[in-house]
């Protein structure tokens, strides 16, 4: 038998064990070779690695219950521990949903934590200034907003009108670049409602019998005449028997030349109103700073003149 068989009892069969030749201090000697396996049907059996280790995977031992480690690595990076920055050695964690509150404050910024859709919050600040509430003027604190291009005020909303094409508003009479522009409704009556400006200036003439006259408005520096209103009567003391037209002309408003045709029959005793006339829209005289006239003609025998004009002068 080789010397690398052993013969063993307790049988007569003579069975054979594995050795190996180990040199210790005694000199070479004998050792039997075993592996570990089930012992019922012989297979099953441990592994041993180059390095002589016996080779135990996770499926193949299990740790006794509360059995203490020492985590020396995460996913194959050595472990972190005590405060610092994150890293691939920082185990991941999340906060259980009763976690009770920290003595310290746990620091978490905008890009760490989402809060739950519609989550309510108090802004307490905008651009990090303090949030200004209530009615009061602009400032740092109140966010800017713009209204919506679906926008609409309420039905009969009141707004206060300040511009008008760009331009601000003027109250009172003023010129009409700061105006604005209006027509009259087509079934508007002309005088109706309608104020006439108050005429500060008036001129009368009242000619002796068989004579003419003239209304004469003077000239003011830089200004023009507006006249608001004329009224023109004649009566005769004895009948006058006329065929002929008498004519009432104009110098410096529009249209010039004749301005009014009346008959010159009059009766005994008799007055007669040839012109009453009251302008809603003043008329204007042509050339500013130039007297305005109306000329009435000899009306005849017997008869006389009263004619009165009501104006204003105005830039």
């Amino acid at each position: 038998m080789a010397d690398t068989k052993i013969q063993l009892p307790p049988d007569s069969t003579g069975a054979s064990v594995d050795t190996v030749d180990v040199t210790t201090g005694a000199g070479v000697v004998k050792r039997e070779v075993v592996s570990l396996g089930d012992p019922t049907t012989g297979g099953n059996r441990a592994a041993v690695t180059a390095g002589g280790k016996l080779l135990v995977t996770p499926d193949s031992v299990a740790l006794p219950a509360n059995q203490s480690v020492y985590a020396a690595q995460l996913a194959g990076t050595a472990t972190s521990v005590n405060s610092g920055t994150k890293d691939a050695g920082t185990l991941r964690v999340v906060l259980a949903t009763d976690q009770p509150a920290l003595t310290n404050k746990l620091l978490v910024t905008p890009d760490s934590v989402a809060l739950p859709a519609n989550q309510s919050v108090n802004a307490a600040q905008f651009g990090g200034t303090n949030v200004v509430t209530g009615a009061g003027a602009s400032g740092a604190g109140i966010p800017r907003v713009t209204v919506s291009n679906d926008s609409s005020l309420a039905a009969n909303q009141s707004v206060n009108l300040n511009q008008v094409g760009a331009a601000a508003i003027t109250e009172g009479q003023k010129t009409m670049a700061a105006s604005i522009p209006v027509v009259v409704a087509s079934d508007q009556d002309a005088t109706a409602g309608v104020p006439v400006r108050a005429s500060p200036l008036c001129v009368v003439i009242a000619p002796a019998a068989n004579t003419g006259g003239t209304i004469t408005l003077p000239a003011v520096a830089g200004q023009f005449h507006y006249i608001t209103a004329i009224e023109v009567t004649r009566n005769a003391t004895a009948a006058l028997a006329g065929t002929a037209t008498l004519a009432i002309t104009t110098t410096n408003l529009p249209g010039g030349g004749t301005w009014y045709r009346v008959g010159n029959a009059m009766i005994a005793g008799g007055t007669q109103k040839d012109v009453a006339q009251q302008f809603t829209s003043p008329i204007k005289s042509s050339v500013v700073n130039t007297n305005t006239t109306i000329v009435f003609p000899v009306p005849g025998a017997a008869v006389l003149w009263t004619a009165t004009v009501w104006y204003y002068a105005a830039a």
